[in-house]
C-alpha cells in the first residue's frame, strides 16, 4: 500500500510530459523545376545574353584606365584602346568562346537538374537525422537529481 502511495505522485509527475503531443512531421514536398529550366530554354536565353554582355564588353575603352594606372598623362593613343584592341581576339574567335560558353552552360544546367532530385533527397535525410538526435537529447528542463 506505502508502494502505491509513493508512485501515484510519481506517475502524476511523468504525465504532463507523456501526454504532450509529438511534433507532426511536415509533409515533403518534391521540388519541381520550371519547365524552361528543365529543358534548356532559360540556359539558352542566358547564353545568348552573356554573348551580347561578351560584345559590348570588348568595346569597354581600358586606355585611361592604364593611363591612371601607370601614373602618366593620357594620351590619344591611350584614349583608342579597348579590350578588343588590348586583346586581339577577332571577332571569329569570340564568337568561338561565347558558343563554347553557352555549351558549357547548357550541359552544367542539365547535370544541375539531373542531380538536384539526389540532393533534395539527402537533405531530407540529413533533416530526419538531425530531428532524431535532437529528439533524443535531453530536456534542459528536467530536473536533475
Amino acid at each position: 500500500m506505502r508502494a502505491l502511495l509513493l508512485l501515484v505522485p510519481a506517475g502524476l509527475l511523468a504525465a504532463p510530459a507523456a501526454a504532450q503531443p509529438r511534433a507532426a512531421e511536415p509533409p515533403r514536398r518534391d521540388i519541381v523545376l520550371p519547365p524552361e529550366i528543365a529543358d534548356g530554354r532559360m540556359v539558352d536565353q542566358m547564353g545568348d545574353m552573356v554573348g551580347a554582355l561578351t560584345r559590348a564588353f570588348m568595346n569597354l575603352p581600358v586606355g585611361e584606365v592604364e593611363a591612371a594606372i601607370e601614373n602618366r598623362p593620357v594620351t590619344r593613343a591611350d584614349r583608342m584602346k579597348t579590350v578588343r584592341s588590348e586583346s586581339g581576339m577577332s571577332e571569329r574567335e569570340l564568337q568561338g568562346e561565347i558558343e563554347r560558353s553557352k555549351v558549357a552552360m547548357k550541359q552544367g544546367g542539365q547535370a544541375m537538374v539531373r542531380a538536384l532530385p539526389v540532393i533534395t533527397d539527402a537533405l531530407n535525410r540529413a533533416g530526419d537525422e538531425i530531428a532524431r538526435a535532437i529528439a533524443n537529447m535531453p530536456s534542459p528542463n528536467y530536473p536533475r537529481r
